[in-house]
């Protein structure tokens, strides 16, 4: 195999191009993102032109191969198009910050919100965080709603004993844009804003946003961004929740403020605030989609309001945190996507949105996403069991020439545009994980769009930790059917292929499907939660029993305490009281665990105040659980090797001599 310098040029043009154009390139200039995006999009047109001129016309194999040559460049194309969908998006960027500052400083009256917490089947756990953040917005006219849609009187009264409203319904149609529906006729607020049961709003949240709305009279629903204070099951069970951004973060943090800035940003159901009156013009939160939140931005856009995205972290909320959880949730985001390509509100049939908006808003990523995941992983088994070629085979050279460039280019605009939240092979994998559930969501809701119910997200104590065997029985049958397929092609005497030439570009391909087969697999097993209550880093000075001393981590249910007296301050099992800043009073609590330096403990018989207080302090804004970017790779490929081998994570407490042990 042998290399010209013709063969080099591609390569050599993306040297030139990242080593010395990008990196004086600024990721917050729209002309500058044009410049990389235009460039990727370039590189992989030469690639398309190059496979359907080179490797697809000539071939004059059988009928079959030729039909499987021409499906598998197909299914590129759609790839292709899905890219430059992306790449579209991502070539622009706009922030909104200084915008909503502006509004802060000289604001314009203070509009009456409602606060619309809708809730269906969440448990006292999680729901009792989102109540008392509402409670303590940091704005001087709103009134907070509990949108009971499941009848719960336990949940009545806890309502009235916190002083917030408490609305329930007596028929549940349309699950919960119908629940949103039924208070907004028995509410008055000019904006009513919605926080999902398991999100708790930071205490400037309708401080930020109001203000677009007082000052822009076409603006119909600031949305801002959702983050999470626990980790996702494929943070979890990968081992990767120090080092491994959560799973939303590229279309949160990356995707969604490119779109604002084509005007294609959309409201995502909570951690949003909307305009009665636009709403209103409507006709009421459609309910012809259970993504309703995706139809609600397209009807505005009819009737020229507009969704604008304020890309700042202003509320925090529980990711799902279990592979049954994340399915229900991702399935219901999948099926709802489908509907919109047939309900008359959207981006195909809507009478009043641009060419280039119908684009941006088609959900056709939910339909190609799973199919091309699961072409990766068939090419080299119907290859390396069949024989049956994926392309018409030049050489290998010309074969890397080609699209070795590609492949390098997507990879580093993807770091380039995604800001650290994108790690090429991980990623995928996570999506190919995603493609063994989703795909058959994909087939039934094109064939029947309507009639699944609503499902709601599990999470806290009523979700449920397990395996998912389907997954976990169809990833493994490709991994031996991938792996099995290339041990007996190196068998001269049981090899199935006849020509060889295209044997060691599949062997590198089956062995990238075999790495993410693995990670599959591994994601597949739920890891146990460690502890009940989320913990958070605060590291805040107190007093304890005449002694200054440090908090370092504290959670709901406990903290761990952290002295200079050089000796075992207290014996396990002891009660004692403690002072935690912004908290009345002082907390009781049982030891736990003890050392030299440090004491964790369990807190007992807290008061309601107390209880209140305590969430407030921890979930309303002041501190951070988040994985924000991804970590060096040896770091990660240690975490994934330690998952691997089956050995289990050390929470930080045992780093400092103390067991583990659930608070």
């Amino acid at each position: 195999m042998s290399f010209d310098l013709t063969s080099l040029r591609i390569m050599l043009i993306i040297a030139i191009f990242w080593l010395l154009a990008v990196p004086g390139l600024s990721k917050t200039r729209d002309s500058n993102r044009a410049v990389v995006t235009i460039f990727t999009a370039l590189i992989g047109l030469n690639y398309l032109l190059w496979r359907f001129f080179r490797t697809v016309l000539p071939f004059t194999g059988s009928p079959v191969n030729k039909a499987w040559i021409y499906f598998v460049f197909i299914i590129e194309v759609l790839a292709f198009v899905e890219v430059c969908i992306f790449l579209l998006i991502m070539s622009r960027y706009k922030s909104r910050s200084e915008e909503a500052d502006r509004y802060q400083v000289v604001p314009r009256g203070t509009p009456s919100v409602d606060v619309f917490i809708p809730t269906y089947n969440e448990e006292t756990d999680v729901l009792e965080k989102t109540i008392y953040g509402a409670k303590h917005l940091d704005y001087p006219n709103f009134k907070v709603w509990v949108l009971d849609d499941g009848g719960r009187s336990w949940l009545k009264q806890f309502c009235t004993d916190c002083g917030v409203g408490y609305i329930a319904r007596t028929e549940h149609l349309h699950a919960k844009a119908g629940n949103l529906n039924h208070a907004l006729s028995v509410t008055s607020g000019e904006l009513f804003a919605v926080l999902d049961a398991d999100f708790v709003a930071g205490r400037n949240f309708l401080n930020r946003t109001v203000g677009f709305f007082t000052y822009n009279q076409d603006i119909g629903i600031v949305q801002t961004p959702q983050h999470f204070f626990n980790k996702d099951p494929v943070q979890s069970n990968l081992y990767l929740d120090k080092v491994w951004p959560d799973e939303q973060r590229l279309f949160f943090s990356g995707m969604a403020p490119c779109r604002d800035g084509w005007n294609a940003a959309f409201c995502c159901g909570s951690c949003s605030v909307i305009r009665r009156k636009a709403v209103e013009a409507i006709g009421g939160i459609p309910t012809s989609s259970i993504t309703e939140d995706l139809l609600t931005t397209l009807c505005l856009l009819n009737r020229n309001y507009r969704t604008v995205y304020l890309n700042e972290k202003l509320s925090q909320g529980m990711s799902a945190d279990s592979v049954k959880g994340y399915f229900i949730q991702r399935g219901r985001w999948c099926r709802g996507g489908i509907q919109c390509f047939f309900v008359p509100e959207g981006p195909l049939r809507a009478k009043n949105l641009s060419l280039l908006q119908r684009i941006l808003f088609t959900p056709y990523g939910w339909v190609t996403q799973p199919v091309t995941r699961l072409i990766l992983l068939l090419v080299p088994i119907v290859y390396l069991w069949t024989g049956l070629l994926p392309l018409y085979f030049t050489s290998t050279a010309e074969l890397l020439s080609y699209q070795l460039p590609m492949l390098l280019t997507f990879a580093f605009s993807m770091q380039w545009l995604a800001r650290r939240k994108y790690v090429p092979v991980i990623s995928t994998a996570v999506g190919v994980f995603s493609m063994f559930r989703l795909l058959p969501v994909v087939i039934s809701s094109l064939v029947k769009p309507f009639g699944e119910p609503f499902r709601v997200t599990p999470k806290g104590s009523g979700s449920s930790s397990g395996a998912d065997w389907g997954i976990f029985t169809v990833a493994a049958i490709m991994l031996v059917m991938t792996a099995g397929g290339i041990v007996i092609n190196l068998v001269p005497e049981h090899r199935v292929l006849t020509q060889m030439q295209f044997f060691p570009y599949s062997l590198f391909w089956s062995s990238i499907n075999v790495l993410m087969l693995i990670i599959c697999l591994l994601i597949c097993f739920d890891t146990p939660r460690q502890r009940k209550e989320e913990r958070f880093i605060v590291n805040e000075e107190t007093s304890w029993n005449e002694h200054l001393v440090v908090i370092e981590d504290l959670s709901v249910s406990g903290c761990k305490i952290r002295h200079s007296l050089n000796r075992r301050a207290v014996e396990r099992d002891t009660v004692i009281r403690i002072r935690i800043p912004e908290v009345t009073g002082e907390v009781k609590m049982r030891v736990t665990n003890s050392n030299q330096t440090r004491f964790m403990g369990a807190f007992r018989d807290l008061s309601a105040r107390q209880r209140e207080e305590l969430i407030v302090k921890l979930f309303t804004g002041k501190y951070d659980n988040e994985i924000h970017d991804t970590a060096l790779l040896s770091q990660i490929l240690s975490s994934l090797l330690r998952r691997f081998f089956g050995r289990e994570r050390t929470p930080e407490n045992e780093k400092n001599g103390i067991n583990p042990e659930a608070v």
